[in-house]
């Protein structure tokens, strides 16, 4: 076996040990509106374009990913009238790279909150339908909740970090419409931290290194011998 193969495998070694990719991150989600009676809305938070329940999503560090969240459809009967206020609370789980579980939770400033019990995300959506002008609109960092067409703004990041290390970000964005589907967005920013190598590893990286050096030792006694280099 040649001294560059030797090299070259305990370099493929290495790479194994401490190399990184994709990462799949897995959940469940409930969402659950708190608008009673005759007009609370309809959720679908199962189905269609949306983000299923349970979903699997690849991820790539400094790589956002973004989907349809859920959708809400107020009730459209004739008689509807008014001003309906409440909320959608969601109840979402989630299972990092590897299948770490979740450490913590964290909102950004100004956001309507988040909890971490028993291993379930805990936030929510202030809810508004204005039958007036035939608009519904989920607002997700403020008190109130204006019907303005706006489907573009975030307004509250969850990050989530996990036991092995790992961070992620959830984007929610404020949405307006007649019939909304909100969306979400996922973005890793740190992968797992930097772990020890298995034994096994190890050993065949030693094994590598050590028939290296030796195989150069070798080569550079045969040409001693053969006169091809000084003799220091």
């Amino acid at each position: 076996m040649s001294t560059r193969f030797l090299g070259l495998a305990a370099v493929g070694v290495l790479a194994t040990v401490t190399s990184a990719g994709a990462d799949t991150l897995k959940g469940t989600y409930t969402a659950v509106d708190t608008v009673t009676g005759t007009y609370a809305p309809t959720i679908n938070d199962d189905g269609g374009p949306f983000l299923n329940s349970p979903f699997s999503e690849t991820l790539t560090v400094g790589t956002p990913v973004a989907t349809t969240f859920m959708q809400v459809n107020p009730i459209t009967e004739s008689s509807s009238v008014g001003t309906k206020t409440g909320s959608v609370a969601i109840a979402m789980t989630l299972t990092g790279p590897g299948g770490s579980a979740l450490k913590s939770v964290s909102y950004s400033a100004g956001g309507n909150g988040a909890t971490l019990t028993n291993g379930s995300i805990d936030f929510d959506a202030n809810y508004e339908i204005f039958y007036g002008n035939q608009t519904d609109c989920l607002t997700w960092n403020s008190t109130t909740c204006t019907a303005n067409n706006s489907t573009t703004t975030v307004g509250e990041t969850l990050t989530a970090t996990f036991a092995n290390g790992s961070v992620l970000k959830m984007a929610l964005y404020n949405w307006s419409d007649w019939a909304m589907a909100p969306e979400i967005s996922f973005d890793e920013v740190s992968g797992a931290a930097p772990s020890v190598p298995e034994p096994a590893s190890i050993a065949v990286l030693g094994t590598g290194l050590l028939a290296f050096g030796l195989g150069m030792r070798r080569r550079r006694g045969d040409e001693i011998k053969s006169g091809l280099t000084p003799q220091s």
